[in-house]
């Protein structure tokens, strides 16, 4: 390998800048140059670069007036007009390092293989604590030449596509990058310059070490909301799919499958940061729909493999804030919160109407985790509560208690007194539901209540259920009992009924 060229972008890294330069003097292998950029930084870094290089010819200090606005010759599209085509670039952020052999093995690496573009493992550093979290790197060296392996591959390797740094980078590929395929984007803009870099790159290689150190910060850029947020994850996904079908000609279901699973993890990371930046209660719902209600994310949901514990690690959050949110009306929000509901859980589609789920965010909030969760038994038993104190005769929400009822395989009994309440107490649901048809057809499972009116089994109501419930002893006392303080509407069915009871009675 000849020459490489670092390139650091420092702000405000006076605590770090040093760590970072110590990594790279410290090299074995010597033949480097670093345009270090002080991105107008307020605190000490620039001081601190232009001592090391007043130390070091090989570094070369740069300064920007204004944060990530380059002077001119500032940028890394200008710099390396000046280096041969067979050189490498590298990227290292002001408070990261390369371990020392990093520049010798990778040159190596590169050598051995003839490779474009060459990465390497880098290990998860605590920044606060210096403990070391993680290590990502692969078991094996892997080398990708042919479309076949960028296809076949591509689980493996697209975890080290999502940063600029612990690269190298043929500056004949750097020079052929295409801007007009990079959209502008703050979160997510390493992820999309490697691809495009990997794109031009005719051999690629991954080389199984770890020779860099990571060090997570929570207070980083990616655990913030910017303007751009919302859209990256999407916008990431498309240049993946954009990249496979240009590299490999098309995107087979392993990499569909996968390509699901980053997106998830996108949105997922993305809710994330929204349930904690500090927003209004209407502008965090606005970027939640934002996310959540778009067409990849219901698709996502819709087909996804997911088992359900796992989206839940995404649900149960968004849930809870959305439920706990008290001021749907007054901030015109529950069809937003409808929506975002109905996309991640698809199942509601098919079980409540969106209008009902409306009803229940504002009147019912207490109802909602039932639904979600599809426990027809608790929300029975709400139904009921709810019921008791109110008034309430709305069709929609008197379909979903029956589907309830049916979803747990409530005894034909119990189904039919919930039938004869909501005829009595509640006639826009009977009328519109048809309750009666219903009734008609409980009772066409059972031989002795054909041809029964529903006036009829409203009246006799026990005596239908213990039929039901199979003692016809007990039905016949109720049927008797009944009788004598009752007025018949219906004599000729209800003398039917009588003696089909008594008939039955006898045969047993």
């Amino acid at each position: 390998m000849k020459k490489c060229i670092f390139y650091t972008y420092a702000y405000n890294a006076e605590k770090t800048i040093a760590r970072a330069i110590e990594s790279v003097i410290a090299q074995t292998d010597q033949n480097w140059v670093w345009y270090l950029l002080d991105n107008a930084s307020t605190d000490g870094t620039g001081e601190i670069i232009k001592q090391y290089a007043s130390k070091d010819s090989r570094i070369i200090a740069l300064r920007n007036k204004q944060n990530h606005v380059h002077e001119k010759g500032h940028s890394w599209t200008e710099i390396i007009e000046n280096y041969d085509e067979s050189d490498y670039f590298c990227f290292l952020d002001a408070d990261d390092e390369y371990k020392t052999n990093f520049l010798t093995n990778m040159g190596r690496f590169i050598s051995n293989h003839n490779l474009d573009v060459a990465a390497c493992g880098h290990d998860f550093i605590d920044e606060t604590t210096k403990d070391l979290i993680a290590v990502r790197r692969l078991g094996q060296n892997l080398i990708l030449d042919t479309p076949e392996m960028f296809n076949t591959y591509f689980t493996h390797y697209h975890q080290f596509m999502r940063t600029v740094w612990c690269k190298l980078y043929k500056v004949s590929v750097l020079r052929r990058f295409n801007f007009s395929r990079i959209p502008s984007l703050h979160y997510g803009a390493d992820t999309l310059f490697t691809i495009e870099n990997f794109r031009n790159a005719s051999r690629v290689g991954i080389l199984a070490d770890s020779l860099h150190k990571y060090y997570m910060n929570p207070h980083s850029s990616s655990h913030q909301l910017d303007a751009s947020r919302i859209t990256c994850d999407r916008i990431l996904d498309d240049t993946a799919r954009a990249f496979l079908i240009e590299k490999c000609g098309a995107i087979s279901l392993q990499n569909e499958q996968f390509l699901h699973v980053v997106y998830y993890n996108g949105i997922y990371d993305t809710i994330g940061v929204i349930l904690k930046e500090t927003l209004t209660q209407y502008a965090k719902l606005q970027s939640l729909y934002d996310v959540l209600t778009h067409k990849k994310t219901k698709e996502l949901f819709q087909q996804i493999a997911f088992p359900d514990e796992e989206l839940d690690l995404l649900r149960t959050p968004v849930t809870n804030w959305l439920v706990g949110q008290k001021k749907y009306q007054a901030f015109n929000s529950a069809e937003m919160t409808v929506e975002i509901l109905m996309a991640i859980y698809p199942h509601l589609s098919q079980f409540i109407k969106k209008e009902t789920l409306k009803y229940l965010l504002l009147e019912i909030p207490d109802m909602i985790p039932y639904v979600l969760r599809k426990d027809y038994n608790s929300m029975i038993e709400r139904f009921q509560s709810w019921y008791k104190t109110r008034n309430v005769d709305d069709p929609s929400l008197t379909e979903m208690e029956i589907m309830a009822y049916l979803a747990v395989n409530k005894p034909d009994d119990q189904l039919l007194l919930l039938f004869l309440d909501i005829k009595k107490k509640r006639p826009l649901s009977s009328k519109k539901l048809n309750i009666d048809s219903l009734i008609a057809n409980l009772l066409t499972k059972y031989p002795l209540l054909q041809n029964i009116s529903g006036d009829l089994v409203a009246i006799f109501s026990n005596t239908v259920c213990w039929i039901m419930k199979g003692d016809l002893n007990r039905a016949f006392d109720e049927f008797i009992s009944t009788s004598q303080n009752t007025e018949i509407p219906n004599a000729e069915a209800y003398i039917l009924l009588g003696q089909n009871l008594s008939a039955a009675l006898k045969n047993l």
